[in-house]
């Protein structure tokens, strides 16, 4: 409640901030235009002034010098409104930068708290039920593991990747693993040339005609990009310190440290 109260607060001193801004804007636009008139003003009478001294007229000239002194009056006093003004607006702009930058940085300080909290409340009960998941699924696919090493007579191993979809990348299914094929044919015969027939050699190579072909080469056993299971790859670090881990996987991605440097505190699994 006091919270909502004091946002309330704030938010409306800042209304009234950027009113009083305004205002002091407006009353800048109309000291300019009083300043840029009077000038104007002020100009028109020099220009006039030579006219005045051709006639000759003193009360003329008076009636002139009086005029000329209140638009310098005017230029005076818009002129001095011009820079009060601007100075007030000035001070208020860094003052609503000031009051912006307060209001963000108590919203920070609002994150920050607010940021522990779901790390310290949220993340680790999820962490560690996630964890457990984890722990689950690897004993289960050990128990697959350790039954493919005595399969019973006919039966075929059991795939050990428990995620539904294979995450990895199969070389493509297209004639393309080719490689070219040297063989000999005898010319007689039409026979080919066994492992003892050396048709390679000088006196044996009028006997023998050099062919070629090209053949496909079976698809590898392993894919081009492996499976990526989540056993190997989640890792969930702790927050209580730089080498605190819930769990450590052995490979995730690209890893901070190779298996022989990982620590014992890296390698336990709650």
């Amino acid at each position: 409640m006091a919270l909502m109260k004091r946002k309330s607060k704030e938010a409306a001193g800042s209304a009234a901030d950027a009113a009083d801004l305004e205002r002091l804007r407006r009353d800048l636009d109309a000291a300019e235009a009083e300043r840029v008139d009077a000038v104007r003003a002020r100009q028109d009478l020099e220009e006039r002034r030579d006219d005045v001294l051709a006639s000759e007229d003193v009360a003329q000239l008076e009636a002139h010098e009086i005029a000329v002194a209140a638009v310098e009056r005017r230029v005076a006093v818009a002129e001095i409104r011009c820079t009060r003004l601007a100075g007030e607006i000035e001070t208020a702009e860094a003052e609503a930068e000031q009051a912006r930058r307060r209001a963000a940085y108590a919203q920070a300080q609002e994150a920050l708290a607010e940021g522990r909290r779901v790390l310290e409340q949220e993340y680790l009960p999820a962490a560690m039920a996630l964890v457990e998941i984890l722990n689950r699924a690897r004993t289960l696919r050990a128990a697959i593991a350790a039954a493919n090493e005595v399969l019973p007579d006919g039966s075929d191993p059991l795939p050990t990747m428990l995620e539904p979809v294979f995450n990895g990348q199969h070389y493509p299914e297209v004639r393309g693993l080719t490689k070219e094929e040297v063989y000999f044919v005898n010319r007689k015969t039409g026979l080919r040339a066994g492992p003892f027939d050396c048709p390679e050699l000088h006196s044996e190579s009028h006997k023998w005609e050099r062919r070629t072909r090209t053949i496909d080469l079976p698809l590898p056993l392993h894919p081009a990009v492996e499976h990526r299971s989540v056993l190997e790859y989640v890792n969930l670090p702790g927050i209580t310190g730089p080498d605190s881990y819930l769990w450590s996987a052995p490979f995730w991605g690209r890893p901070r440290f190779s298996n022989s440097d990982r620590t014992e505190e890296q390698r336990r699994v709650l």
